[in-house]
């Protein structure tokens, strides 16, 4: 069992802001509101779960802290969001602080980083950042997907506040009100001991990031990870295709002695979003692109502007380190310059070309 102190100070907060119409304080996930269901069932708290006969709370208090109408709940919901993203949490945190005042509102985020630290440390310590930004949350280098960390805030809120609310209804003080919370978020089996069952923090936090975990194992399964992409750019980087070459035999612009994997990022990222650009610019395959870009191939369907920017993005963020910004702007003008030139750097460009559009499109195919 893990303390959970803002979680302890938010409770005590909402609660003790009820009135005589609304003695169970203000519903703290009535600011969240939920995304249309399509049809899918959501199941609300199974209060039988919640407050076994060990417990020993009276049916009245439990009816009081079940009862919406006991509650102060958002007085104008905010449009439903077809994905909880970190924006959509943030977003309702400031709606809850214009309505109950700033100090919940900050209450409430602490709450919520307190949830997610916890998290982390359920998924496993060792387990790598990133990927539990993907299970936590959807993020990866390519887009901020829907984040079952919402999912999984909303339930906590719902669990720790009917339980308190009830506890406190009983009569019980703060701290043994929360100690009940504690007891219904940590119990050490998903289905509890002795016939009981009990909402398990642990189960809920898997069960939330079930989806993502299922996806990361399809995305390694399909060749859609980090590691797929690095691998690209070592290919690429072993290759010996670079156009521009000074006298002593360095890279241009940047004096490399051998293409890096830094190198070979910024480079793929430049010709992919130049070829997207020109898409973009000349109104699809349609309206032509640079000689050199067609006779590689990236005048076909499959090349259209956002994949290519998408698939650019993905090998950018690939490298062992972060890429340096300042590459972009010389390695583009040289690629402008290569594209208008009749010299040896704009054959060598046509053969980088090729390689990144024959090697690319099964990286593609997979984004």
């Amino acid at each position: 069992m893990q303390s959970l102190p803002q979680l302890e100070a938010l409770l005590r907060t909402a609660f003790e802001a009820r009135t005589d119409a609304h003695p169970s304080g203000i519903a703290l996930a009535s600011y969240f509101a939920r995304a249309p269901t399509r049809g899918r069932k959501r199941s609300d708290l199974d209060l039988e779960l919640l407050f076994p006969d060990s417990l020993g709370l009276p049916a009245a208090a439990i009816g009081l802290a079940a009862s919406a109408e006991t509650y102060k709940t958002c007085e104008k919901p905010r449009p439903t969001e077809p994905s909880a993203s970190r924006e959509w949490l943030a977003e309702a945190a400031l709606t809850l602080g214009k309505a109950e005042g700033f100090a919940l509102m900050w209450t409430l985020l602490r709450a919520m980083t307190e949830l997610e630290g916890v998290a982390q440390k359920l998924l496993g310590a060792r387990t790598p950042r990133a990927v539990v930004r993907q299970v936590l949350h959807g993020v990866s280098a390519r887009a901020l997907h829907a984040e079952p960390f919402a999912a999984l805030l909303v339930r906590v809120l719902k669990i720790a506040q009917t339980v308190y609310a009830a506890c406190r209804h009983a009569g019980m003080e703060h701290e043994a009100a929360f100690a009940a919370v504690q007891d219904r978020l940590w119990q050490p089996h998903p289905t509890g001991s002795e016939g009981e069952r009990g909402a398990y923090l642990p189960s809920l936090v898997q069960a939330a990031s079930g989806h993502a975990r299922r996806r990361i194992k399809r995305n390694a399964q399909e060749g859609r990870t980090q590691d797929h992409a690095r691998a690209f750019l070592s290919r690429f980087a072993n290759t010996r295709l670079w156009p521009w070459v000074s006298a002593d035999g360095t890279l241009e612009p940047f004096g490399e002695k051998a293409m890096t994997l830094e190198l070979a990022a910024v480079a793929c990222f430049v010709l992919l979003t130049h070829t997207a650009s020109e898409r973009r610019s000349r109104g699809g395959p349609s309206g032509g692109l640079s000689g050199a870009f067609v006779e590689a191939g990236f005048a076909s369907a499959e090349w259209l502007p956002d994949r290519t920017d998408d698939l650019a993005v993905r090998l950018f963020t690939a490298s062992e380190n972060p890429a340096r910004g300042e590459f972009l702007s010389p390695l583009s003008q040289l690629l402008r310059g290569a594209l208008g030139a009749a010299d040896h750097s704009s054959e060598k460009l046509v053969e980088l070309l090729r390689w990144l559009e024959e090697n690319g499109r099964e990286l593609l195919e997979r984004a």
